[in-house]
């Protein structure tokens, strides 16, 4: 494993633990089994970190629902495969529902100000066609 690979997972496991507002970068260092000059020569900051975790945790669920979303199928078909999907989702990654919530509800202003599309050139585009 490489070792911005090691940052990615050992900065995934702290945030999810604490969140965003709580988690340290030496902690995530220490995680990583790296000192904390490696962690910043990765990611220059705590909230580059995070938007780099965040943005590849929401972008494995966000094209999921895209497909299914804008799909040909009735209403009633959409709901079933969302919602087969939505399990599968999380039996892959139990913790990932619940850590893109809670960052949304704990720094709205945060993710927002990266999930926009007018502040990113390639913005996540979420689009729900019913």
């Amino acid at each position: 494993m490489s070792t911005e690979e090691k940052i990615f997972e050992a900065a995934f496991k702290v945030f999810q633990r604490k969140g965003f507002n709580g988690a340290r970068m030496q902690e995530i260092a220490d995680e990583a089994e790296i000192n904390k000059a490696m962690l910043h020569y990765f990611f220059r900051s705590k909230e580059k970190l995070f938007e780099a975790v965040f943005l590849n945790a929401f972008r494995k669920l966000a094209p999921q629902i895209n497909l299914i979303f804008n799909s040909e199928d009735s209403v009633f078909v959409k709901i079933e495969k969302f919602t087969q999907s939505y399990i599968n989702f999380v039996l892959e990654y139990p913790f990932l529902p619940q850590f893109i919530v809670q960052e949304m509800n704990n720094n709205s202003e945060f993710v927002s100000k990266f999930l926009n599309v007018e502040n990113r050139p390639n913005p996540i585009k979420l689009i729900v066609q019913i």
